[in-house]
């Protein structure tokens, strides 16, 4: 995915825009010019638990310093940070003051932190521009900081057959002595089993584990068992950025198999079914 996107943005020209043949534009007085980048903003949400799926959108908001129509000119690109990847949104709309750059969650993308903007330039494509008045506005944008709220998991799709694989098994299962993946049918449930662990306490991870599973709120995903996946959400327990899966198991999983089960994943505990 990395090699993708570096190669995507290494098209786009590093310029704003090609100058005319008479030179820069110099400002009249009065004029809308140096007009500049404010801040900008993510205004999409997603929607469910804070995290993107695969095909939702992201939406930022660029505004503008000047309240007049801008008027644009070819494409237009935000870049933004994905994870470990750099991305562009793509300017979809405008209005005076405001311009609104959007990209849609593609599969395989994934950002724990949540996403970002890196202080720089606004890009373009060969003879594309951003004006007030005839005049260019300046590209230059302030970083954005990551927002928990804006994280995204798309490992998967939701509606995938998905099973549990593990050769990419990151869990401690000899913290609870499981040799699954623990699966709950609550956050209530599995969130405090999940931080003991991340606090290693095995002690207590296990106790609440023992509870939960005797009451039939919680259950192991064993080797090759299929579920089917619903949502997730990324979360952060003292600096540690766990996953939580939330999936249709076996009927065999949970006292009542029509409940969704919450599969602690970090990342890497399931992947889709094979194409055959």
């Amino acid at each position: 995915m990395r090699r993708a996107a570096a190669a995507a943005l290494a098209l786009l020209p590093l310029a704003a825009c090609e100058e005319g043949d008479g030179g820069p534009t110099s400002p009249e007085p009065g004029s809308p010019s140096n007009a500049l980048i404010d801040r900008v903003e993510i205004v999409s949400e997603p929607a469910a638990n804070g995290t993107y799926l695969a095909g939702e959108e992201l939406v930022f908001a660029v505004l503008v310093t000047s309240g007049d129509e801008v008027e644009t000119t070819g494409e237009v690109f935000l870049i933004f940070d994905l994870g470990l990847a750099s991305q562009p949104a793509t300017l979809a709309a405008h209005e005076a003051g405001r311009l609104e750059f959007r990209y849609q969650i593609r599969r395989g993308d994934y950002d724990g932190d949540g996403v970002s903007v890196p202080e720089g330039e606004l890009m373009f494509s060969p003879g594309a521009a951003l004006r007030i008045g005839g005049v260019d506005i300046d590209p230059a944008i302030r970083a954005l900081p990551a927002d928990g709220g804006h994280r995204v998991f798309a490992h998967f799709a939701p509606g995938e057959t998905v099973v549990f694989d593990p050769t990419l098994d990151r869990f401690p299962v000899d913290t609870l002595g499981l040799s699954g993946v623990v699966g709950c049918a609550s956050t209530d449930d599995i969130v405090p089993i999940v931080e003991a662990v991340l606090d290693r306490n095995a002690a207590a991870a296990g106790s609440l584990w023992s509870v939960a599973y005797q009451l039939g709120n919680c259950a192991v995903l064993n080797e090759n068992q299929p579920a089917i996946f619903l949502s997730a959400t990324v979360r952060e327990h003292r600096g540690d950025i766990y996953d939580l899966v939330l999936a249709y198991g076996s009927a065999a999983t949970l006292t009542d198999p029509e409940v969704a089960a919450n599969w602690w994943t970090l990342g890497g505990f399931v992947e889709p079914t094979p194409v055959r």
